[in-house]
């Protein structure tokens, strides 16, 4: 919490003797707390540090993003997708974190081709590709409650490159030249295609009388302006992509004086499977040459000559075919072509994967093992594996770690085989898993968590098993003892499974309504009796309340206030944490003065103390709890009857001072990593100061304006820690998300 306050008068080198003086820094302590918070505190929230963001309260933010019962708002759509890594068949994709709607982000899930291959929590996922096709991956954000927003703009993930062809060897001879369709002066030559050598085919060249007459790309070409009554040698020879020419077919005498054989009149598929057909076809007859064979055409090209009526030809699963076949006579000539016929290939399914297990079970993954499944036709591409009916990922080969479970829970997974035409499986049996319990947390410090914003909890994701108590900013006070805000479901379950205490902060700065709530018995009891319910409803551990602004006038109210609240949250088996501002001692006047330390150990099970504040934005630059001052209060709180109750409170934040500082030169509060963006952007080496146990630095803007910045890191916080732990006070934290996140090496963290 800082303290903006100018009228604020006492510092570190001030007498204690200078009373007056004193009963105003107090007074301006709780004043500048109201000021600063409600120009925009840090946390978002009007929480204890002042940040200059717009101004909003944990429970008017919350109730925000949760909407209203009868509107749900979706998770807003993920942006800029974008490729991080790519290694062989894995590529690392990367987002910017969405926006969420009327509930919490739960994770992401990510699509590729418009299959889902896999969730998860984090900003970045690492999923499989094909080298020879590309993908277009898409990512939807999924919030707590299963809602989809809208698929991010689609991310083209390119094929790669196939090596180059072997360098040598000229392509085969074209196959089996014949003729068809022959006129006085025109006839097609038809031929098998060439195998490649070292490139690909990209054309046959046609020789008469070996003069080259043209050159196609497909295997059949029409010779035109022949004369009657005559005979040609024709050849053919295939031609690469590194123009190398193949040998030339034997020359095929080409007369136009000849009459074709007759054709077959029918042509039928006598057995269609997956993989191939079967085919026959009625006899051909020679005229003035003998019958050979019969050139089978499939989808309009030559595929080979078959001695005989019956063929079976291999196939594609799933695909339509159109065939034909014409008569071939010993001199290479080819009668009309039967009448097509289309022939549709079936497809089979793959075979179900067979003998799904569970192997090592952990709070929130399980490992999977299945045996292989058996493609009917086409190949196995991958297994997707199914959470309680939804596909939450896809693998090539059996055998998946499936992550982002919820601790305790359980889950129904089937698994199905997709195969290289995409038929399904079916499912194997259902395989019930329950997830074991978290790690528990053993940490001992606390710390605020802020409602209005992710990074917060994400922090308390990343270090849970240092911190005892969490203290989310979700509730506000309001008239006649009414309370606004929210619960967050995914907070407050999320810490109580992992056996951190859940004590919501009451953030009550309003002179009014603090007067209705400690004078009043209606409205006190009105807020007693919410606060317990509260507790009751949602499973907190307790409840932490945050008076801030009320008169000296106020101190035995206050005092019987917080006594009546503790006896109701004792009487069901929770707990009360209560605030109070940092002091030398024991102030009688002033704002400050509502808040008697000693009389409020005893109902309180803890008191949270603000030991920070020496320096604020509207004042000069320095460190914001210089060490000496912050010692003072600290070895005077130590002196108070039920010491192990008294919790020290550290700031993790800095602030930015331009031209000075003071009224008219404000400071800006900045989390740690703004301080060390600064730092880079200027590249500055920051001092430390002795004296104050704090690091600082300065610098001069482009436009030429000189700023000074004061902040505390893991050296200044370890000092305080160490400090607090050899007077036996314990250690709270202002707040999770913007500290340097080194100080959870600290041994005095619980690292």
């Amino acid at each position: 919490m800082t303290v903006g306050d100018r009228d604020r008068r006492i510092g570190p080198h001030r007498a204690l003797a200078e009373h007056r003086k004193v009963v105003l820094w107090a007074a301006a302590v709780v004043i500048l707390l109201c000021g600063a918070l409600a120009a925009g505190a840090l946390a978002g929230t009007g929480g204890p540090v002042s940040t200059g963001a717009p101004a909003r309260t944990a429970g008017a933010g919350h109730a925000k993003r949760m909407g209203g019962a009868s509107h749900l708002r979706r998770p807003a759509r993920v942006r800029r997708p974008r490729l991080l890594a790519r290694s062989g068949t894995r590529v690392r994709i990367g987002w910017r974190r969405a926006h969420r709607g009327s509930y919490a982000i739960g994770g992401y899930r990510i699509m590729r081709d418009g299959a889902v291959v896999g969730e998860t929590h984090r900003l970045y996922y690492t999923l499989r590709v094909s080298t020879g096709r590309s993908h277009r991956v898409s990512v939807v954000a999924v919030d707590v409650r299963g809602h989809l927003g809208s698929p991010s703009p689609a991310l083209t993930i390119g094929a790669l490159h196939a090596p180059a062809a072997r360098k040598g060897g000229a392509p085969s001879v074209p196959g089996s030249l014949s003729v068809s369709d022959i006129g006085d002066e025109a006839a097609t030559v038809w031929w098998l295609p060439s195998a490649p050598g070292g490139a690909r085919i990209v054309g046959y060249r046609v020789y008469r009388d070996d003069r080259l007459i043209g050159q196609v790309k497909s295997t059949s070409m029409r010779l035109t302006h022949l004369s009657s009554l005559r005979t040609y040698a024709i050849a053919v020879s295939a031609v690469d992509a590194d123009k190398r020419e193949s040998a030339r077919t034997p020359a095929f005498r080409l007369t136009t004086t000849h009459t074709p054989p007759a054709g077959p009149a029918l042509i039928s598929a006598e057995r269609v499977t997956d993989t191939s057909a079967t085919l026959s076809w009625q006899a051909g007859s020679a005229n003035g040459a003998r019958l050979v064979g019969y050139l089978l055409f499939e989808d309009g090209k030559p595929s080979q000559v078959v001695h005989g009526q019956v063929v079976t030809v291999k196939l594609a699963s799933q695909r339509s075919y159109v065939f034909t076949v014409r008569a071939l006579d010993s001199a290479g000539y080819l009668s009309s072509p039967a009448p097509n016929l289309t022939v549709l290939t079936t497809h089979t399914p793959p075979s179900t994967p067979g003998g799904l297990t569970a192997g090592t079970l952990t709070y929130n993954s399980v490992a999977l093992d299945w045996l292989a499944s058996i493609a009917v036709s086409g190949r196995i591409v991958g297994y997707r594996v199914f959470r309680d009916g939804i596909p939450v990922g896809q693998v090539a080969t059996p055998g998946l770690v499936l992550s982002s479970l919820a601790p305790s829970s359980s889950y129904q997974v089937t698994v199905v085989a997709v195969d290289s035409l995409g038929a399904i499986s079916a499912p194997t049996p259902a395989l019930a898993v329950q997830t074991t319990p978290p790690v528990q947390s053993h940490g001992t410090a606390q710390a605020f968590l802020l409602a209005s914003t992710d990074q917060s909890f994400y922090d308390l994701e990343a270090h849970y098993q240092q911190i005892g108590v969490v203290y989310p900013t979700y509730f506000d006070c309001g008239p006649a003892g009414t309370i606004t805000g929210r619960d967050d479901p995914l907070i407050t379950g999320w810490s109580v499974a992992r056996g951190i205490a859940v004590m919501p902060r009451l953030n009550c700065q309003n002179p009014g309504d603090e007067n209705q709530i400690l004078n009043e018995p209606a409205a006190q009891q009105a807020m007693i009796s919410q606060l317990a319910s509260m507790c009751s409803t949602y499973g907190y551990q307790g409840i932490q309340v945050d008076f801030e602004g009320a008169q000296p006038t106020e101190r035995s109210a206050f005092t019987a206030f917080i006594t009546a609240l503790a006896a109701r949250l004792h009487a069901q088996g929770d707990k009360l944490s209560t605030v109070v501002t940092a002091k030398y001692y024991n102030i009688t006047s002033g704002r400050a003065a509502m808040y008697d330390d000693a009389a409020l150990s005893v109902p309180s099970d803890y008191l949270f103390v603000l030991d920070w504040g020496l320096h604020w934005t509207t004042s000069g630059p320095g460190g914001l709890d210089e060490l000496p001052w912050f010692k003072r209060v600290a070895e005077y709180t130590a002196t108070m009857p039920n010491r192990s109750k008294f919790i020290l409170g550290m700031p993790m934040y800095g602030i930015d001072w331009p031209g000075g500082g003071g009224g008219s030169n404000p400071g800006t509060p900045l989390e740690y990593n703004n301080v060390t963006a600064l730092m880079s952007t200027y590249g500055i080496t920051p001092e430390w100061n002795a004296e104050a146990a704090d690091p600082h630095f300065s610098y001069t803007d482009a436009n030429h304006v000189q700023h000074s910045v004061w902040y505390t890191d893991q050296q200044s916080v370890g000092i305080r820690v160490a400090l607090a732990q050899s007077l036996g006070l314990g250690v709270g934290l202002w707040h999770l998300g913007s500290e340097d996140q080194s100080i959870w090496e600290l041994p005095g963290l619980g690292s």
